[in-house]
C-alpha cells in the first residue's frame, strides 16, 4: 500500500495508550506472563499496538495452539471489558487477518492507522520497517513475504512447520541485519517527512526500531519512535487529560511490582567482577533465558569516554566528562547494546583509546552520579533486569535481588580477552593492561570494585559460558528461606 493511499481514522479519547514491539514469545516465559498480566490491570478506552504483538505470526494453525489461544482469549477478555484494541501489522506478524482480530476481538490494520486526538490532531501510526528505504534488500524481501501466495501458503502450512521456517527466517534477518551498516537499516527522516505529508499527519508515531526518538521533521510535524515495550523509558504512549499525545514517563513497568522467581520484591539480578571476568557475556545470556532487559553499566561509562575523545576532551578533566555524562541520551536497544542519542556505541565503544580511558574517565564522581541516575532509571522501567558492571551490587542496586561477584585470574581472564579480539600474540600486553585496569578500579576514590558482602562468588576458571549461567539461574530459582 503506498503512502499516499487513504488509511482507517480512529478517535482517540483521553487515556487511549499506545505499545510497540512486544515480541511475545511464549517459550519466554517471563515476557509472555507478564504482559498478560499487565492486559488484565490495563484500564484504557482504547489500546493500539503498532506491530510486532508477537515474535513470529504464522496463520490461523497458530491461533489453535493451546498458549497463543489463551492469550486470544485474553485479549478478548479486555476488549469485552471495555478497550478496543487495534492492531498494525510488524515485519514479525504481518500475517495477522481477520481470524485473528475476530478471536481478540479487535482490528487488525495492515498498512497503518491514522488517529485524531481529542483536540483534533492528525496522527500517523505505523510499525516503522516502511521507514527505512536505505535498506533495499529488506524492502525487497517485505515486499515478497507479504504476497498472496506467501499468505497462501502460510494458511495451509501445519504450525510446526511453519514455526520453524519463521525461527529460521529471523535468524537470518538478524545475521543480515548484524552485517549491515546503521545508515543502510535505520529509519529515513525523508520517509517519514513523506508519510506525514501525505497523510497530512502533525504526528508521525511509529516503533520498529527499538530506541526512542523525538525529532522534528522537514515540514514541521513530530516524529516519535517508541523503544520496544518493557525495554526502555519511553515504550508507551498515552493521551493525556488535555488532549496530547505523551510518552509515559520512566517507573511505569511493563508488569507493575514484578515479583522475583524467588522472592517478594522487583527482580534485579546484578553481576560486579574485574575486567574479563565474563560479566557480560553471561549477563546477556542470563537475560534472554529469564526475558529480562540487560544493563550493560561499563558499556554506558564507554558512551561517555567515546563522547569525551571524540569532541577533543581530556580524560582527565572531570568538569568536562561530568557535562558529556549528564548531555548523552544514552539507552539501550533489545540485544542490550548501547544507544548514543539513539545511534549504535557498538563497535565504536570497544576501541582500544577508549578501553586505555574508561577507567579515568569513570572514576570522575560527576560522571558516575549521573550515569548511576541514569541506570536506576532504566532499571525501573523494566519488568525484570540483569545489570553488570563494577559496582552494580554495592552502589547502584545495593537492594537487588540477587548479587553475584563474577571472577577469574587474571591469566584466565587475559587468555579470554584475546581470545576475543583474535590477538593471541598480545597476550602478554593484555595481560598488563587488565592488571592496570584492576588497579585502577580498586583503587579509586568514587565507588570502588569490590565484592558486595551479601554477594555470591562465582569462580569462573574452567567454566563455560553455559556452566556459569546454569550456576546462576540454580541461584535465582532457589525457593527463598
Amino acid at each position: 500500500m503506498s503512502r499516499a493511499a487513504s488509511l482507517p481514522e480512529v478517535a482517540l479519547p483521553e487515556g487511549t495508550r499506545v505499545i510497540a514491539d512486544l515480541h511475545l514469545d511464549p517459550g519466554q516465559a517471563a515476557g509472555w506472563e507478564a504482559f498478560q498480566t499487565w492486559l488484565a490491570d490495563l484500564r484504557a478506552p482504547l489500546l493500539l499496538v503498532l506491530g510486532d504483538l508477537f515474535e513470529y505470526w504464522t496463520g490461523p494453525a497458530q491461533a489453535r495452539l493451546p498458549e497463543f489461544a489463551a492469550l486470544l482469549a485474553r485479549l478478548a477478555e479486555r476488549a469485552r471489558a471495555g478497550t478496543a484494541l487495534h492492531f498494525l501489522h510488524g515485519n514479525r506478524d504481518f500475517l495477522l487477518d481477520a481470524r485473528f482480530a475476530a478471536a481478540a476481538l479487535g482490528q487488525v490494520h495492515p498498512a497503518g492507522l491514522v488517529g485524531r486526538l481529542p483536540g483534533g490532531q492528525r496522527v500517523l501510526f505505523l510499525h516503522g520497517d516502511e521507514l527505512a528505504t536505505n535498506d533495499r534488500s529488506y524492502q525487497r524481501l517485505r515486499a515478497v513475504l507479504r504476497s498472496p501466495a506467501v499468505r497462501g501458503l502460510a494458511r495451509l502450512a501445519p504450525a510446526p512447520l511453519a514455526a520453524a521456517a519463521a525461527r529460521r527466517l529471523r535468524a537470518r534477518s538478524r545475521r543480515a541485519v548484524a552485517a549491515k551498516s546503521r545508515a543502510y537499516v535505520e529509519l529515513q527522516v525523508e520517509a517519514a517527512e513523506a508519510w506525514a505529508r501525505a497523510q497530512r499527519a502533525e504526528l508521525v508515531v511509529c516503533g520498529h526500531a527499538h530506541a526512542f526518538r523525538d525529532e522534528r521533521l522537514p515540514g514541521g510535524a513530530r516524529w516519535l519512535v517508541l523503544d520496544a515495550f518493557g525495554h526502555g523509558a519511553h515504550d508507551s504512549l498515552r493521551v493525556a487529560a488535555d488532549g496530547a499525545l505523551v510518552p509515559e514517563p520512566a517507573g511505569a513497568p511493563l508488569r507493575p511490582g514484578a515479583t522475583s522467581l524467588s522472592s517478594s520484591g522487583p527482580m534485579i539480578i546484578a553481576l560486579d567482577g574485574p575486567a574479563g571476568a565474563g560479566k557480560s557475556t553471561v549477563a546477556r545470556a542470563l537475560a534472554r533465558e529469564l526475558g529480562f532487559f540487560f544493563l550493560d553499566t561499563g558499556a554506558m561509562y564507554r558512551a561517555v569516554t567515546l563522547a569525551l575523545l571524540e569532541r577533543g576532551l581530556e580524560p582527565g578533566d572531570a568538569g568536562a566528562a561530568a557535562s558529556v555524562a549528564r548531555e548523552l541520551r544514552l539507552t539501550f536497544d533489545r540485544e542490550g547494546h548501547v544507544l548514543i542519542d539513539g545511534k549504535p556505541g557498538e563497535p565504536a565503544i570497544r576501541g582500544t583509546a577508549v578501553t586505555r580511558a574508561v577507567s579515568q574517565v569513570s572514576a570522575h564522581a560527576g560522571v558516575r552520579e549521573a550515569i548511576v541516575a541514569r541506570q536506576r532509571e532504566l532499571a525501573r522501567s523494566a519488568r525484570g533486569v540483569v545489570a553488570e558492571g563494577r559496582d552494580t551490587t554495592t552502589v547502584v542496586f545495593p537492594d537487588a535481588t540477587h548479587k553475584f561477584y563474577l571472577s577469574a585470574s587474571v591469566e584466565e581472564r587475559a587468555r579470554r580477552r584475546a581470545r576475543e579480539e583474535q590477538a593471541l600474540e598480545r597476550l602478554g600486553e593484555i595481560r598488563a593492561e587488565l592488571e592496570r585496569r584492576d588497579a585502577l578500579d580498586s583503587t579509586r576514590v568514587h565507588s570502588p570494585l569490590r565484592a558486595a558482602a551479601d554477594a555470591h562468588r562465582v569462580e569462573t576458571d574452567g567454566l563455560d559460558v553455559p556452566a556459569v549461567v546454569a550456576r546462576l539461574l540454580a541461584l535465582v530459582r532457589e525457593p527463598a528461606r
